[in-house]
């Protein structure tokens, strides 16, 4: 679950999806990837992604740009976390 809410002044949300530098080594693939492109949300807004499922390595990030006169943005999401033990 990803939830994003504006309690403020309309502002432009962008959300992407940041590979680690050996990962898109790896992969081939792009650095970026984005979630939400430039999103105008007015006061009191929500954004709210259920049921993807996106798989993370380690270094991977995920980051939030809100633009606007008062870019007052919250967000928050639900992660599982599998740790793999040698041996």
């Amino acid at each position: 679950m990803f939830h994003i809410v504006n309690y403020g002044g309309t502002v432009s949300v962008d959300v992407t999806f940041n590979r680690a530098s050996a990962t898109q080594t790896a992969l081939g693939v792009d650095s970026v990837a984005h979630i939400l492109g430039s999103k105008n949300m007015s006061s009191g807004d929500y954004i709210q992604f259920t049921g993807a499922e996106m798989i993370m390595e380690t270094g991977d990030t995920i980051k939030i740009t809100a633009d606007g006169t008062t870019p007052t943005v919250d967000a928050m999401c639900t992660v599982e976390e599998f740790f793999i033990l040698p041996g």
